[in-house]
């Protein structure tokens, strides 16, 4: 389904859409008679015309319709409800394949009793070097770690509390959040802040099938930070 996206604030002093960018970036290399585009509208006209199966798909309809499914070949075509009912776009039949089950390099264990999985929040992009700036901050302002009710209390954690993570790989401090849609035994934890470089935690392997480094399976325990003054001790803490 195609929809349109829009803009919810024009630029702001000097700068420019990414695409307005590129395209002024390629004219100064010498290829403006490929760049000449005024709007994305124009870009977007492009696309449909070397992609049939999206040709009737223009602005004007998307506006008045709200969004078409493709394959939308011409301007009186309704679009497609269904994809793939008789047939693909490459052939009578699609190859399928069974892939077998490998346990990823990451278990937990003794050392490392925690599956740690990373990710995103609503409210913050990617690094957050972007997000972070803006007013989304006070919406989640820092990274956190995210534990099961029966994990905290049986660690004796509390909400707000700093503590420790640690993987085969780094370490980094974070303050737990109590939430009650984590299973027990896992964790999870965003990878906005620069303050806390959570994907420290990450190991080098990478998935065998997509290339992926273990964002979702990272094992790695809990501590509490040494109180002040006390350089020598940390207490591990872990659910056996």
């Amino acid at each position: 389904r195609v929809q349109r996206v829009r803009r919810a604030l024009a630029p702001i002093g000097g700068s420019l859409p990414d695409w307005d960018i590129v395209c002024r970036v390629a004219r100064s290399m010498g290829h403006a008679a490929g760049f000449g585009f005024t709007s994305a509208e124009e870009i977007w006209d492009e696309v449909r015309a070397v992609w049939p199966r999206g040709a009737g798909i223009s602005y004007p309809r998307l506006e008045v319709e709200g969004g078409l499914q493709w394959p939308c070949t011409d301007e009186q075509d309704p679009g497609g409800t269904i994809l793939h009912s008789q047939n693909f776009a490459h052939g009578e039949r699609a190859r399928l394949r069974a892939i077998e089950f490998r346990s990823p390099p990451e278990t937990a264990s003794a050392d490392y009793p925690f599956i740690l999985m990373t990710g995103r929040s609503l409210f913050q992009f990617n690094a957050g070097t972007m997000t972070m700036r803006t007013p989304n901050e006070s919406l989640r302002p820092a990274d956190t770690i995210d534990i099961a009710p029966a994990d905290a209390l049986q660690l004796g954690l509390v909400e707000g509390q700093p503590v420790e993570v640690a993987s085969r790989h780094g370490q980094v401090r974070l303050s737990t959040h109590i939430d009650e849609r984590i299973g027990s035994g896992q964790l999870f934890a965003t990878f906005h802040s620069t303050a806390a470089w959570v994907n420290e935690l990450t190991g080098p392997a990478r998935d065998t099938c997509t290339g992926t480094p273990g964002y979702k399976v990272t094992a790695v325990r809990l501590s509490l930070p040494p109180a002040e003054g006390d350089l020598n001790f940390t207490l591990a803490i872990g659910v056996r």
